[in-house]
């Protein structure tokens, strides 16, 4: 039963797939007759796109052909119109250029130029020959030289001086070009900028000069600007209306101020960023901070701000005005000229400016030479102060002006210089040749021999020098002598910078106070060294001379002994000259020592009759031996003329000094009143004449009260 059932199964599968082999077999049949048909419609339709191409393809070049004729003709016909319009271009634009540009419509102007340009290229190089040539040429210089007239007409017409109220404003607000008060002194437009930078791109690119133009007109723009100030200068006026702030902001904030403080105000504001940014850069370096030294100039009163030289004042602001004036001109010059030639035009610009502040310098110099030959000691101590404020411009002169205006510049700093040097050197030589001059016959000391003139002026000289002493210590830093003395100081003692410059002033006091001289051969070469006791002592001891007496001799020389030495310990100028002279303390005052010794000397004649009671005859019972009697009046009779005379002479001598002046008298009364009492005691009542009176004239209180008297004229 199994096998039949297993039987029918395959039989039944048998006939399933002998069905589908036929099937698939028709199936076969039919996608062999499509294959067929397809290869046959492809065959057909290839011959008939090859029939297609060959037809078609003819017909494509040929069009290809006639689009390039096309073009070429076009392209024909582009360079004919352009050719022609090279010919027509002169009759175009001459009548707009020989019109001229019109500001504000720049644009159409430089555009007919770039036509005639064109049209000189093309003839240039294809007919070089041609009248056209010449038309386009001539028609294209004449433009350009519209074009620079337009250019200078634009910068004269927007441009002009400063008044000398704005550039004082414009000195006041300082550096700060940010401000919105800088602003206001904008004299060009933006619109006209843009036209000037647009007009200066065009000359740049075609190679046309206009640089002289541009630094020309904005030139004289400077110039004139500091010709009207120097005018305003003149004006009665200018001490108190200077660099006085007029704008309406700062109006009610400022008080008015004379020129030497609101000066004074500016350059300190400069010495302390100088000193801050010293400050920073240390402490950045080594991480220490230092501590900010009082300057001299923090103990100026408003009278020392007020007796400046108003001329060097005067100058100062000049200096300030160019160096504001050529920022300014510098931030105009951004917006117009190229890059490239910044600096050949800023160069151009501010020659003549400087050179006038340059030749300002030397009248003002010449004329403080004439001043310090007159003995005019104020302008010498201006110029050291005017120096010192030009030193505090050098960093605003190293950012505003390149390397050639620097050392134009430097004329000024090196003019100032110079005659600092100058004036050091002549006061120098007034005193060393008032040491030598005694004319015989000719009295030039005062007569109550006070202190004298030479003294006193030597002393406030070198009081003010010290306000100085760092310009100062540079000048002289220069001389040989001094940094050779310098150096014999810092072997014995290391000093920075700052203490340097005050040893070097220390060292010029002590040739002008000090007196004696060392001489030191080195390699054969005589090394010229002055040291302590000044060439004004030297002139004090010589016009002594010309007093006959000898103790006016010896009180004028202590009256100003004593001046000295008080007015250096008064101005702390006695620390200063201990760096070059560590004993001038000392020796001062041995010598007033001395002084006081020799003067009381000069009582020792007086004193000698009655001096030694030894020697004089012996009262007996009130009376003396005959022959004793005419010692006796003679030696009253010395006594009485000799103090007469000097108190006579001494009662017209001054000493200014009260401490010295009551000590001196204490020294005489002490010297003199122990003498006499003892010789009044004993021989006052003595029988030696009929008539006592004419020889013992004078009581031992009575003495005292005519000592107490000298030295007062009026007693």
């Amino acid at each position: 039963m199994n096998n039949l059932d297993s039987s029918v199964q395959a039989h039944t599968k048998l006939e399933k797939e002998t069905t589908n082999l036929v099937l698939l077999k028709d199936r076969v049949d039919k996608y062999h007759d499509l294959s067929t048909q397809m290869s046959s419609i492809l065959t057909i339709f290839e011959k008939r796109l090859g029939n297609l191409e060959q037809t078609i393809l003819p017909v494509y070049q040929e069009t290809e052909q006639l689009q390039k004729r096309q073009q070429n003709l076009e392209a024909t016909l582009n360079c004919l119109e352009s050719v022609l319009s090279h010919y027509d271009i002169s009759q175009e634009v001459c009548q707009l250029i020989h019109q001229g540009p019109v500001e504000g419509s720049i644009g159409t102007f430089l555009d007919a130029l770039a036509k005639l340009r064109a049209a000189m290229d093309y003839f240039l190089h294809h007919n070089s020959q041609s009248v056209e040539l010449e038309n386009v040429t001539s028609l294209f210089n004449t433009g350009c030289e519209g074009l620079n007239q337009h250019y200078s007409m634009l910068l004269k017409k927007h441009s002009a001086p400063l008044k000398p109220v704005e550039l004082l404003d414009l000195i006041y607000i300082e550096d700060d070009s940010s401000s919105d008060e800088y602003t206001s002194f904008r004299q060009l437009s933006q619109s006209t900028r843009e036209e000037l930078c647009t007009i200066s791109l065009w000359l740049e690119q075609n190679l046309r000069e206009y640089t002289h133009i541009y630094a020309k007109e904005r030139g004289e723009v400077v110039l004139r600007s500091l010709q009207l100030l120097k005018d305003h200068q003149k004006s009665s006026s200018w001490g108190t209306e200077a660099l006085r702030p007029r704008h309406s902001g700062r109006q009610n904030q400022e008080p008015k101020r004379n020129t030497s403080a609101r000066l004074q105000q500016i350059f300190e504001k400069k010495a302390n960023k100088l000193y801050l940014r010293a400050t920073q850069t240390l402490e950045q370096s080594t991480g220490i901070s230092i501590k900010k030294a009082s300057s001299h100039t923090d103990h100026l009163t408003s009278e020392d701000l007020l007796d400046g030289d108003q001329e060097l004042d005067k100058y100062l602001v000049m200096l300030l005005g160019l160096q504001r004036l050529l920022n300014w001109e510098r931030a105009i010059m951004r917006d117009i000229i190229p890059q490239s030639k910044h600096n050949e035009v800023f160069a151009r610009l501010a020659y003549n400016a400087i050179e006038l502040v340059v030749k300002d310098a030397e009248a003002i110099t010449q004329r403080i030479l004439r001043c310090i030959s007159r003995k005019e000691w104020t302008s010498a101590l201006g110029i050291f102060s005017a120096l010192k404020r030009v030193i505090l411009l050098q960093p605003d002169i190293e950012r505003t002006y390149d390397a050639a205006q620097r050392e134009q510049l430097t004329k000024v700093l090196n003019k100032l210089q110079q005659t600092g040097s100058k004036a050091l050197e002549h006061f120098l030589d007034v005193v060393k040749g008032e040491s030598s001059t005694n004319i015989v016959g000719q009295s030039n000391v005062p007569k109550d021999a006070t202190v004298h003139e030479l003294t006193s002026n030597t002393i406030w000289f070198i009081e003010h020098l010290y306000e100085h002493f760092d310009v100062i210590g540079a000048i002289l830093a220069q001389d040989v002598l001094y940094s050779t003395q310098l150096d014999t100081i810092l072997m014995k003692k290391a000093l920075p910078g700052e203490e340097r410059n005050k040893a070097l002033l220390a060292i010029y006091i002590s040739e002008t106070v000090f007196n004696f001289r060392q001489y030191t051969y080195l390699d054969n070469d005589l090394l010229f060294t002055e040291k302590a006791l000044a060439e004004l002592n030297l002139s004090i001891m010589n016009k002594c001379e010309q007093y006959n007496d000898q103790a006016t001799k010896h009180l004028f020389r202590l009256n100003n002994i004593h001046y000295i030495l008080k007015s250096l310990q008064r101005s702390n100028l006695i620390d200063l000259v201990t760096l070059a002279e560590p004993e001038c303390e000392h020796s001062y005052l041995e010598m007033i020592r001395e002084l006081k010794t020799s003067y009381q000397k000069t009582w020792s004649k007086m004193l000698s009759g009655i001096y030694s009671l030894e020697e004089l005859p012996k009262p007996v019972g009130g009376k003396v031996k005959d022959k004793d009697r005419s010692v006796l009046k003679e030696r009253f009779s010395n006594f009485n003329k000799d103090f007469e005379e000097a108190c006579k002479i001494q009662r017209g001598i001054s000493i200014p000094d009260v401490i010295l002046r009551e000590g001196i008298k204490r020294d005489n009364v002490e010297h003199i009143l122990p003498n006499y009492y003892r010789f009044f005691e004993m021989y006052s009542l003595v029988q030696f004449s009929k008539n006592p009176d004419k020889y013992v004239k004078y009581r031992p209180d009575e003495i005292n009260a005519l000592l107490s008297k000298l030295f007062d004229d009026s007693a």
